[in-house]
Formats: C-alpha cells, sequence, structure tokens
C-alpha cells in the first residue's frame, strides 16, 4: 500500500514578517509534506514574494492568490478542497510546527486506520516571545494513546479544547464528511471539528510538544471574545448544532458543559487581556452568564492592585464555572513537571 500523502494548507494574510518561520518549520520536518498550499487572502503587504523566494527550498510548495479577500475560514474550505493529501495540516502564518510534528502523526495514523486525527501539545509563547504555557490544560492522556470515541469522551468530562490544529493532522476523507470547515462556527470553528470528529472516530494524542502557538491579540480567538454578543451567538450556534446531534456523536451531559467551559475562555480572555488594560465587570459578567453576582465580585476584586485583581477575577470565575477537573488539571502539572521543558 502506497504511503499517505499530507498536504498543508497555510492561510495567510499580511504575515510577510512571520512567513518566514513558518515555512522554515515546515522545511524543517523530519517526514516532508507533499504538498504545501500557502493561499494568500489578498495580502497588501509582500507576502507573495516572500513565499516565493521558498520555493526553490520546498518545492512542493504552491502559492495561490486569493482574491478578494475571504477571511481565514472560507480560505481553509478552499485550501481542503484543492488538497490532493489523503492527511492535511491546517497551519497558519504566525504559528510554527516542531521537526517531529508530521513524522509522529502521519505514523499514528497509519498504525490507527479508524482515528480521524492525530494531535501532541502546543506551547504557547506571548508577543513578546516569552512562555505562556501548554496547550490543552488537561491531557487527555499521560501516555501516547489511540482514545476511541468513549475514551475520547471520558477525557471531555475531565477537560476541553483537546486538540489545537497547530499541533494536529487530520485524516480529510472524513474532515470531509462531517461538513468540513463550518463557516457559521467562526473562531471555534477547528476545535468543534476536532471534537466532534474524536467522538466518531477516535483520536491519537502524544503528551509531547509539536507545535508552537503565537499569541495574536489581533487574532481570530481574541477579537472574537472582545466582543461578548459575537461571542454569545457562536455558543448558541455551537451548542444547537449538538443538541442537533445527541447521542451521535455528542453525549446529553455535554452541551451543557460546552457553554460553561466556553463561557469561562472567553471570560478569561477579558480578564487576563483586558482591553484598554482594565476590567470590565459588564462585560465580563456578559459572557460568563454570571450577571449582577458576577458584576459585584469583579468589582470587589478592582479593589486590589493590577495582578492581584486578574488573579482574584479568575479565582472567582473558576469558581463558580467550574470549568475542569481539579485532579485532572493536577495530574497534568505534575506530568508536565517531570519533563524537560519544551
Amino acid at each position: 500500500m502506497a504511503p499517505p500523502r499530507l498536504t498543508v494548507v497555510l492561510p495567510n494574510y499580511n504575515h510577510a514578517k512571520l512567513l518566514p518561520r513558518a515555512l522554515a518549520a515546515l522545511a524543517a520536518q523530519t517526514r516532508q509534506a507533499d504538498e504545501i498550499l500557502m493561499i494568500d487572502d489578498a495580502s497588501t503587504d509582500d507576502s507573495l514574494a516572500v513565499a516565493a523566494t521558498w520555493q526553490m527550498r520546498l518545492p512542493q510548495l504552491r502559492i495561490i492568490a486569493q482574491r478578494p479577500n475571504r477571511g481565514v475560514v472560507e480560505t481553509l474550505r478552499r485550501g481542503i478542497a484543492e488538497a490532493s493529501g489523503d492527511l492535511v495540516y491546517l497551519g497558519a502564518a504566525d504559528d510554527e510546527t516542531r521537526p517531529a510534528l508530521f513524522a509522529r502523526c502521519v505514523a499514528a495514523l497509519e498504525a490507527h486506520p479508524q482515528a480521524a486525527l492525530a494531535a501532541g501539545e502546543v506551547r504557547l509563547v506571548d508577543p513578546e516571545g516569552r512562555f505562556a504555557g501548554l496547550r490543552p490544560a488537561v491531557l487527555p492522556s499521560l501516555t501516547e494513546s489511540y482514545l476511541d470515541p468513549a475514551a475520547f469522551a471520558a477525557a471531555l468530562r475531565r477537560g476541553d479544547h483537546l486538540v489545537v490544529s497547530v499541533g494536529a493532522v487530520w485524516r480529510r476523507v472524513p474532515l470531509l464528511a462531517a461538513g468540513g470547515i463550518d463557516p457559521t462556527l467562526g473562531a471555534m470553528v477547528d476545535a468543534f471539528l476536532a471534537r466532534e470528529l474524536a467522538l466518531q472516530h477516535g483520536i491519537v494524542f502524544f503528551p509531547e510538544v509539536l507545535g508552537v502557538w503565537h499569541i495574536n491579540l489581533g487574532g481570530v480567538s481574541r477579537s472574537a471574545a472582545a466582543n461578548p454578543h459575537v461571542t454569545l451567538d457562536l455558543i448558541a450556534r455551537a451548542r444547537a448544532r449538538m443538541e442537533e446531534r445527541l447521542g451521535a456523536p455528542y453525549p446529553a451531559w455535554y452541551p451543557a458543559l460546552f457553554e460553561r467551559r466556553t463561557r469561562f475562555a472567553a471570560a478569561r480572555l477579558l480578564v487576563i487581556e483586558p482591553p484598554g488594560g482594565r476590567i470590565n465587570p459588564s462585560a465580563v459578567a456578559l459572557i460568563s452568564g454570571g450577571g449582577s453576582l458576577d458584576r459585584f465580585a469583579l468589582r470587589t476584586a478592582q479593589v486590589l492592585p493590577g495582578a492581584a485583581a486578574r488573579f482574584a477575577a479568575m479565582a472567582w470565575l473558576t469558581l463558580r464555572l467550574r470549568p475542569y477537573s481539579v485532579p485532572a488539571l493536577l495530574a497534568s502539572w505534575r506530568d508536565r513537571r517531570r519533563r524537560p521543558r519544551a
């Protein structure tokens, strides 16, 4: 049997300065992609010229100049439709892959043909280049494992957002069979699709860092969180889709838990990265769903100075919304403490 082909889909919009980092990381893969589709979404900088300088080093790089601008979700949809690979990697021009990502994930998907995707951990780096954490916060497994749909559902009880695209490779056929990238889900689309596919087919997970997510304060997820009404609309759409599919594949207990966790995640961004530098209790309470009780707690927290106010606000939201299993968080923390920093 011929080895599977791997296509990288790399959307880009005005990231000429960051493209060399992303492309250098792809060139450093120990298992090279068979095809790289760099889709430039009507950039106004010199992204196309920068990408062209990499075609000698990456002969599998095909540059697509998309006009007019369609946004990242539609660009990903186009890339998946044009991909020739059995497997796809959904990249971002401002993030980077670790050298073993493709080799590890392709081998795992060959060994586990029932799995819809393979993924590892992702290192977060802030805009100043400082380490900002690891994702997922709760490891679905402490060892390299194939998690069948039931095991993945059990992992969802403990934690969420278990797949980050920068550290994952997808099997193209089940991705398309699930409807592909749904533009109505905006910033949630890749995490939503990963969750749905894993609940149908299972996933291979590696407790090791396979990608680097460079936090972009103007990125899609943070832009959505900055607008509570946009965030709440996305949550409502995602939950409605889940409730249409209860039991196949979503467990009956999951939609309410998803909403609570997603409200927590969006509220967290407004607390740790408040627009204007100061927590807005009304905006946070709108997203968190806590109403006057949250507003009172958050206003009280603001009596404290800077970092202390943010810590108190996060402590309150964590206690009220209980997003993740505390024992699972502690187990993940202990496992990571034993490893060299990735």
